[in-house]
């Protein structure tokens, strides 16, 4: 019997969105609300691309991102975090689909395409058996996770010694987390968060106010939770936690630096873990290091856990006269600066700038 194929284009509004979701394994990033999010470089306008046949799916959700220098022409983006695309891991289906998601691009005028694929779905195979697609995923080190199913025990022996001794030192001095439900301490978080990304060297648009905050609460619900970890009655450490799906996602952690010697992110990661276990969470990812690399960061949240997933981002030229033109106009101006091609890692080349990358 000859399946009927359709492929359409979703916005957040269509409810279509969401249904496709729910009929196959996903995670908060491919969601329409948080594609509706202001911030952290997600520029352009949410949008998702479906692919049916029969009870068959596929759904890359991405931003459709206007390209300055070109009108007319557009890349299509990631969101922050984690998305990728979802769907059957038919390989003959998938083949399909991903000719008529190329086709759709190509009538959208898209330059490019990058995504970043969800450790934890391990996504990425999808692609695996798609030559032209495989061929634009990159590996990007690793994340760290938590199986939440084990037991307190268990936890605590894959904790680093040090992490362990460091923990109950803070617990000794006081240091107590709390859920704050009502996000009282809001504005504690921003600033602490506000000083971490300071002292990081963060991107300017990594950095969140209190507006923000609040409207990622509203978009998202009952499904983000705001753990503070508190010396007294000051705010030592806050962290927002996206729970979805029986997974906890740490989303964004500061520390009061006024604090940070008492270790109180130790305590508060050790803490939201003991509560995720107790309420039948299944996972906590952590995360990895800045970009994906496994420097100090990565190393902090190594110890603990040893469990780690495959971080990888794919990136695809979809006009190449046009994505040349615009990477020879961005290289021009890049030299007056003294910055030379070889020197540039970022994709697409042509948006690199050197004030906000």
């Amino acid at each position: 019997m000859l399946t009927l194929a359709r492929a359409d284009v979703l916005l957040p509004t269509d409810t279509a969105w969401q249904a496709v979701l729910d009929r196959v394994p996903h995670d908060v990033y491919h969601t329409p609300e948080y594609h509706s999010l202001p911030g952290f470089g997600q520029e352009g306008q949410p949008r998702a691309f479906h692919y049916q046949e029969g009870d068959r799916d596929f759904l890359w959700p991405y931003l459709l991102t206007p390209i300055a220098d070109a009108p007319g022409y557009s890349d299509a983006t990631s969101v922050y975090g984690y998305p990728g695309p979802v769907g059957s891991a038919d390989p003959e289906f998938l083949t399909r689909a991903w000719g008529a998601l190329q086709d759709h691009w190509g009538s959208q005028r898209i330059v490019s395409a990058f995504t970043r694929f969800n450790p934890l779905l391990g996504n990425f195979n999808l692609l695996a058996e798609l030559p032209t697609a495989a061929a634009g995923v990159r590996e990007f080190g690793n994340t760290v996770a938590i199986d939440l199913t084990l037991s307190e025990e268990v936890h605590l022996q894959r904790y680093h010694k040090n992490l362990r001794y460091d923990i109950r030192k803070a617990r000794e001095a006081g240091v107590v987390t709390v859920e704050d439900h009502d996000w009282t301490d809001a504005d504690a978080f921003v600033a602490a968060y506000q000083d971490t990304m300071a002292r990081c060297g963060s991107r300017p648009e990594y950095i969140v106010d209190r507006p923000w905050v609040d409207r990622f609460r509203a978009t998202l619900g009952a499904t983000v939770r705001l753990f503070v970890t508190k010396l007294g009655d000051s705010v030592a450490a806050a962290m927002i936690v996206i729970d979805y799906n029986h997974v906890l996602h740490c989303h964004l952690i500061g520390t009061a630096p006024e604090h940070a010697a008492v270790s109180p992110s130790k305590v508060l990661l050790d803490d939201v873990r003991s509560w995720g276990t107790r309420n039948g969470r299944q996972s906590m990812h952590l995360g990895g290091g800045l970009g994906g690399r496994q420097d100090a960061l990565f190393e902090f949240k190594r110890k603990f856990s040893p469990l780690t997933r495959s971080f990888r981002t794919g990136s695809w030229i979809l006009n190449e006269p046009i994505y040349r033109e615009l990477e020879a106009r961005n290289h021009a101006r890049l030299a007056v600066a003294g910055i030379q091609p070889d020197q540039i890692s970022y994709f697409p080349s042509y948006r690199f700038n050197p004030a906000v990358s």
